[in-house]
């Protein structure tokens, strides 16, 4: 098993153990290990040499790589530049690294060139590239040579990366050896060994893809894994709602639908459609301070007692169809019940201040329906004292025909308004 295939079934074993500890993989960012980089091609004559044509000259081979690999360099912002040498010249950069404009520079490349009398000063290749790196900025730079080698002129190699790294910032050295003598390939491994660079096979690239992929990972990136912790499909740098619970369906920050916007997602919202504005608990649901059963917002008549029957309104109330006869304020049998809660309800709550109002329907006139409304109250009044409630606890007032709840223009409207409600005072 080669090293690559060891690699991904290592990685293949770590994403199980991932999954199994309940940690969601969403998705996987590049991020750049260099800031800047330099492509050096040896183009001395012994880079142009090939058996009789047999098989392409190494500058041929350097050209092709250099091209493949440039078809898998991520754009990350880097700073990057081409140089050749003999004599030392740039062919494009230092600039922000673009795949199709690098790709024009390498087609540019000599394939074929000068032999004869062409030398092979690597070390001043090296030493030049200071022009380069003073145009650019701060950071770790990546410097790669394709060359075999070969040097037989000026300052040996290695003096010249001591000499460039000495003044520069953090730079390391890698080497796609294209070498075909033993000197030139260790020149090329101690090049790269001295700058914790990486010293690869110019034929190694060029048959194996998967060894072309790691070069270019290993030179210029890192894969960070990002973490969807909930599994919502929504990183955890972005999920403004973590924790979501698994299959509930997100939005871009992560955070489930809540139509009615009370600040409760749907999924959790027992009472959709609240109003806007509307203060709500927990579960969705405006609140209920006195706990009739009316939402505070729709309460007109707050802090009523608990156990107390309401109406629609919110309002302790009892209806004068079931109290009364048409135009009667005597008390029928069927209103015992109610009048006995109101009873349970003033004992369990001795402090308790009420005011009983009577109301009619627009039946008759104005000062009779007013007098209807008084006595209604009053019979109300006189049977929870006839039970033991203490009369200073209760006020009976009448308010005729003025205060209706419902239309008095059907008969289930007028049947609303003939009532008899209970105010708590204190």
């Amino acid at each position: 098993m080669n090293s690559t295939r060891i690699v991904s079934f290592i990685s293949l074993i770590l994403l199980g153990l991932i999954s199994v500890a309940g940690v969601a993989l969403a998705e996987e960012r590049l991020v750049p290990k260099i800031d800047s980089f330099i492509i050096l091609i040896d183009h001395s004559g012994s880079m142009f040499l090939s058996d009789q044509g047999a098989v392409p000259t190494k500058a041929k081979q350097a050209k092709d790589i250099l091209s493949a690999m440039n078809r898998r360099i991520p754009e990350l912002g880097y700073v990057g530049a081409i140089r050749i040498f003999p004599p030392s010249k740039t062919l494009i950069g230092p600039e922000r690294y673009n795949r199709t404009s690098f790709e024009g520079a390498i087609e540019n490349l000599q394939e074929k060139g000068k032999i004869f009398g062409n030398q092979t000063p690597l070390g001043r290749g090296i030493i030049d590239l200071v022009e380069v790196l003073q145009e650019m900025p701060p950071g770790k730079t990546a410097i790669i040579i394709f060359s075999d080698g070969e040097e037989n002129l000026d300052i040996e190699a290695l003096k010249a990366q001591e000499t460039l790294s000495a003044k520069q910032r953090e730079i390391h050295f890698h080497t796609v050896s294209l070498a075909d003598k033993k000197e030139g390939k260790t020149v090329l491994e101690e090049v790269s060994r001295v700058s914790d660079g990486i010293a690869v096979e110019g034929s190694e690239l060029a048959s194996d893809e998967v060894a072309l992929d790691r070069f270019v990972k290993d030179v210029f990136y890192d894969v960070e894994v990002l973490l969807d912790s909930d599994g919502d499909g929504v990183v955890d740098e972005r999920d403004q709602c973590p924790n979501t619970p698994r299959g509930i369906t997100v939005d871009a920050r992560g955070c489930p639908p809540d139509s009615d916007g009370d600040g409760v997602p749907d999924y959790l919202d027992q009472c959709p459609n609240t109003p806007p504005g509307v203060a709500v608990d927990n579960s969705g649901c405006p609140f209920d301070s006195d706990g009739d059963g009316v939402a505070d917002h729709m309460d007109k008549c707050p802090n009523t007692p608990k156990g107390a029957t309401v109406n629609e309104a919110g309002c302790w109330s009892l209806e004068a169809t079931t109290l009364y006869d048409s135009n009667s304020s005597y008390l029928r049998a069927e209103a015992y019940p109610l009048l006995d809660e109101v009873v349970i309800i003033l004992e369990k709550n001795p402090e308790m201040e009420v005011e009983l109002q009577g109301h009619t329907d627009n039946t008759g006139s104005a000062k009779y329906n007013q007098w209807l409304s008084e006595k209604r109250a009053q019979r109300v009044k006189d049977y929870l004292v006839s039970k033991g409630i203490d009369p200073s606890r209760l006020e009976a007032r009448g308010y005729g025909l003025t205060q209706p709840v419902a239309s008095n223009s059907t008969e289930e409207g007028r049947a609303q308004n003939r009532r008899v409600e209970l105010k708590r005072l204190r």
